[in-house]
């Protein structure tokens, strides 16, 4: 380098140390002035500040490691990089900070200011021995891991374990352990010191002082926290001011060491690899062998022919067509590998490159193995003199893979176009299913209306003829009204825009009700219908009409496959953050390999099982839908022949507000029972 360059670059570093060192006062000016308003203030500035300092230091000396291979700064920056995460910690977790401070205040910050103390001692301890022994190999990651097990292990005995020793007591001020550690440390970091300035000599000077001074000033600093009582005392601030000029010199040293003198050795390495370049090219014009050594290690398939014959190849191209030595394909004609449509293409393209020393660009091709096989490929030619001769130097690149891809590609965007057809379909569907379902409410309602004043007129004596054909009209009726019903609330599900209206209930009163609702229709069926629970009260949010929708769907299937004297158990047990309901019955059961399918809608058993009652396959669907918009879980347990439980558990939760009811199709409550149980004959 020139006088004048060493001169603009020493003014270059005075102006740097300049900006600097200004910065790096006016920053502690304004930190102890702040100290006079609020501690905590100061306290987090000067932390997050030392810990952003030590992750830049990690960041530096591993993303550097590669070019300098120094063991030292790695350990350095790997090991303080840990000490900052134990330090941000310390931060949170000071007294008055929003976050942590709350798990035992200053007790824990005062543990994870020692746990990282002694770590930043042990990281110097460790680095002063693989510079002393510099033949050591350190393993970057192995490295990493060991230090995050130390500190996952340091937190969790300060945090979970609670078995780290106490170093302060509140209003008492610190304890021994916390007092001993500190001299302790103070001890270690001034024996590294020391250690260091007699055996690092023969290392970078500016290295060598940087690191020397955060040494001694990370001893020193440890005197001032030996005797507070309140961690605002004026002792802690000349400490925590004193780590901040510790933490400088560390940064110096490592990003003058790390980052600008591997600047400088990649220049000089690069100017050495260019002239290693330049006495390559001559080599590789000039030496035969070493031509050949590139061509073997190539990906591509290369092969030189002369007179329609292979003269020389390589281990790809032996690989390629299936040979197990380059030697099993030397002498044989290239007619053997062409297919038959591809010769006369091939044979232009040889003479071409022979005759007029031309060279041709990559074209797709097909090539014929040994075995057989056609192998998809790309190839090129061009001339080259080989051993004297004139000949073609062909190059064949394998493009199977790519070939497969692209036809993967082709059937992902048919996938996608059927897919797409299919959501239109399903779109279709839904819009149909919900405009058939309103078409039908009409006229069913009219009917179900015609047949509710027939039943309340005329006199008694064709009440009695004409009771049984109404009974049986209205319960039809009943029935179509369910279908539409359910059918209106998929679409409803589908569309989303069916809603919940949460609101707070007694919800033992709730299902109590509805089980004692339905006893009449247990007791023709001659069936007991009991109802327990662990907990008379119990007030959590819920839908009303969709709770009532869900038990008199499960009770209706209950009362449905059981026989006349059996029995249906409803419980309710009280599990504090969940209501947990079981609707139990000892009927006709259900296969255990049937029981995935009962939830999906239109999913039906056997009709075998059915007996003379009928169902459409959506009740259970929607009650599961139900369930899970109340983000709940219903499950269901059964053996054929022993009878079905269905447990539904639901989350205790409240609300504040009251949400309207947003209408129903059902009036009453006896109409909605009678529409639920309407495909029930007696």
């Amino acid at each position: 380098m020139s006088t004048g360059g060493i001169r603009r670059l020493s003014k270059s570093i005075k102006f740097e140390l300049l900006i600097e060192w200004s910065f790096f006062f006016i920053f502690m000016a304004f930190l102890i002035i702040m100290n006079n308003y609020s501690n905590l203030f100061f306290h987090t500035g000067i932390e997050l500040f030392i810990n952003f300092i030590f992750a830049v230091v990690f960041v530096f000396s591993f993303n550097t490691y590669r070019i300098n291979k120094n063991n030292f700064l790695l350990i350095l920056g790997i090991g303080y990089f840990f000490v900052a995460v134990l330090g941000i910690f310390h931060t949170l977790t000071y007294t008055g900070m929003p976050f942590l401070s709350s798990m035992d205040g200053l007790k824990i910050a005062t543990q994870f200011w020692i746990a990282s103390r002694y770590m930043g001692a042990f990281t110097c301890l460790i680095a002063i021995i693989f510079k002393i022994s510099p033949q050591r190999n350190v393993n970057p990651y192995a490295l990493f891991i060991a230090y995050f097990c130390i500190t996952i292990f340091l937190i969790s005995s300060i945090c979970i374990f609670k078995v780290f020793p106490d170093c302060y007591v509140e209003n008492v001020g610190l304890t021994s352990f916390k007092i001993v550690s500190e001299y302790v440390l103070c001890t270690v970091f001034l024996i590294i010191a020391t250690v260091f300035f007699i055996f690092g000599k023969n290392i970078d000077k500016y290295l060598f002082v940087c690191f020397e001074c955060f040494l001694i000033l990370s001893g020193v600093c440890e005197m001032f926290f030996v005797s507070y009582v309140v961690p605002s005392e004026f002792t802690t601030i000349i400490g925590h001011t004193i780590m901040i000029f510790a933490a400088y010199f560390l940064y110096k040293g490592v990003v003058e060491t790390g980052l600008r003198k591997p600047y400088n050795l990649i220049n000089s390495d690069l100017y050495t690899a260019d002239n290693k370049v330049k006495l390559f090219e001559e080599i590789v014009f000039n030496n035969e062998e070493c031509l050949n050594m590139i061509i073997n290690n190539s990906d591509n398939a290369i092969f030189v022919i002369s007179n329609n014959k292979f003269i020389f190849s390589n281990k790809k191209m032996a690989e390629l067509l299936g040979a197990e030595k380059v030697e099993e394909i030397i002498g044989i004609d290239i007619e053997k590998i062409i297919t038959d449509e591809a010769k006369g293409a091939v044979y232009r393209r040889i003479d071409n490159a022979i005759c007029n020393k031309l060279s041709t660009p990559f074209v797709e091709s097909k090539l014929l193995r040994l075995d057989g096989k056609i192998v998809d490929i790309e190839v090129t030619n061009s001339f080259c003199m080989y051993k004297g001769q004139p000949s073609a130097m062909v190059m064949f690149r394998d493009i199977t893979s790519r070939r497969q891809i692209q036809l993967l590609e082709s059937n992902i965007e048919e996938n996608k176009k059927l897919i797409s057809k299919a959501t239109e379909l399903n779109k279709m569907m839904t819009e149909f299913f919900s405009n058939i379902s309103h078409e039908l409410k009409t006229p069913l309602n009219v009917l179900l209306g015609a047949v509710q004043i027939l039943s309340l007129s005329g006199n008694d004596k064709n009440k009695s003829e004409s009771g049984k054909y109404l009974k049986t009209m209205k319960q039809n009726c009943y029935r179509l009204v369910r279908l539409v019903n359910n059918l209106i609330d998929i679409s409803k599900f589908d569309s989303g825009y069916f809603k919940m209206n949460l609101q707070n209930y007694n919800v033992v009163s709730v299902i109590e009700d509805i089980t004692l609702s339905v006893a009449d229709y247990a007791n023709n069926k001659g069936i007991d219908l009991i109802f327990d629970t662990d907990v008379e009260e119990k007030d959590m949010a819920i839908d009303l009409d969709k709770i009532e929708r869900i038990m008199l769907n499960l009770l209706s299937n209950a009362i449905k496959f059981t026989d006349k004297g059996g029995q249906i158990l409803v419980n309710m047990y009280d599990k504090k953050d969940n209501i947990v309901i079981s609707v139990k019955d000892n009927g006709v059961g259900m296969p255990k390999d049937k029981l995935n399918m009962i939830f999906e809608r239109f999913g039906q058993i056997d009709k075998t099982l059915a007996r003379n009652s009928q169902g459409s396959g959506i009740g259970l669907s929607l009650v599961k839908s139900i369930v899970d918009m109340h983000n709940g879980d219903i499950k269901a347990f059964s053996e054929f022949g022993k009878g079905s439980e269905f447990v539904v558990k639901l989350p205790v939760r409240f609300v504040e507000d009251k949400i309207s009811s947003d209408g129903r199709l059902y009036e009453s409550k006896v109409e909605k029972i009678s529409i639920e149980f309407s495909d029930i004959y007696y």
